[in-house]
């Protein structure tokens, strides 16, 4: 599941938390959900996603540390755990703290 915030006036994706039942792990089935949701969020419009999470799974998906695309969270993380992938190769550099949803109560 993708849901949108901000970076300065962007809009991003964030990439919720991943589970896959156990008997189904370590056959791709993750990273193929996620990359089917590059597809989509390419054929959206998207730029950018970002992830809060492990940096040995994430980064099988392509997702580097967000602060090497100038975007930062809003609260204290480390740096190898707060990743962002860039969907479009196109895209424009974005660089700000992330804004979440308000439903997500991060201020």
């Amino acid at each position: 599941m993708f849901t949108g915030a901000k970076v300065g006036g962007d809009t991003v994706l964030v990439l919720a938390p991943l589970s896959v039942l156990p008997g189904y792990q370590r056959k791709g089935v993750g990273i193929s959900l996620i990359k089917e949701g590059h597809k989509i969020a390419d054929a959206s419009g998207y730029g950018y996603s970002i992830v809060l999470g492990s940096q040995g799974y994430y980064q099988k998906a392509g997702y580097l540390p967000a602060d090497q695309f100038g975007i930062k969270p809003p609260f204290d993380v480390p740096d190898e755990n707060f990743m962002a992938y860039k969907i479009k190769e196109d895209a424009s550099d974005i660089h700000g703290i992330v804004t979440y949803a308000k439903e997500f109560g991060i201020d």
